[in-house]
């Protein structure tokens, strides 16, 4: 069983919005992280192997050999090396995910993932799109398949027109959560403290923890 977590537009708040989803949940979770930011957002090393090696390997250690421990509850795969990966290797990827323990999966921009037939995005529990409310994200989105997704978390900004029933009519996809622009956020990832202290704003998401 895992969610998939992705953006058309960098910068929207994706692997926050991961990290997030995996400290909300009450069992253990493995974050996979596919863009390589994840570690950054909770202040520990990004060395070692990651995913993408998993997936490149002629034979594949189990899943669980290359999570870290971040907390008790919390564990990451980091992204390893980037590279060309086979739909045959996705499709492996999916089917480990799907039958073993809970995972969160930041796919960032899903640049890397070719299209939205690829078979980690089909096989998912669940795929939300995180997004700001602002016209080029809008517009990136609905080109890069957002209306397949089954909820979107949005990055609510008190300056922007675009409100949270624009956003769901223009991309026919209800709204998962709202997640207010917070500086405590910014200050809790500044300071490698996520993991252990969820900000309130980043509260809402515990709805969403399956």
């Amino acid at each position: 069983m895992y969610t998939l977590c992705w953006s058309p537009k960098g910068g929207s708040g994706t692997t926050v919005t991961t990290v997030a989803l995996g400290i909300a949940h009450d069992e253990p979770v493995t974050i996979i992280d596919l863009d390589g930011d994840v570690p950054a957002v909770l202040g520990v090393n990004d060395d070692g192997p990651g995913i993408y090696d998993w997936l490149e390997a002629t034979r594949r250690p189990d899943l669980a050999e290359l999570a870290t421990d971040i907390t008790d509850e919390l564990r990451l795969i980091r992204c390893g090396q980037t590279k060309s990966v086979s739909p045959i290797a996705w499709a492996d990827l999916a089917d480990e995910l799907a039958r073993s323990n809970r995972y969160v999966v930041d796919s960032g921009t899903r640049a890397h993932m070719n299209d939205i037939a690829n078979p980690l995005l089909l096989q998912s529990a669940r795929t939300l799109t995180v997004l700001r409310p602002c016209y080029l994200a809008l517009r990136r989105a609905r080109i890069a398949g957002a209306a397949e997704s089954d909820g979107i978390v949005l990055v609510q900004e008190p300056s922007r027109a675009i409100r949270a029933h624009d956003v769901a009519t223009c991309l026919g996809v209800p709204i998962a959560a709202v997640v207010h622009i917070d500086v405590a956020v910014a200050r809790a990832v500044d300071a490698g403290l996520l993991a252990h202290r969820l900000p309130r704003s980043l509260q809402t998401l515990e709805a969403l923890a399956i």
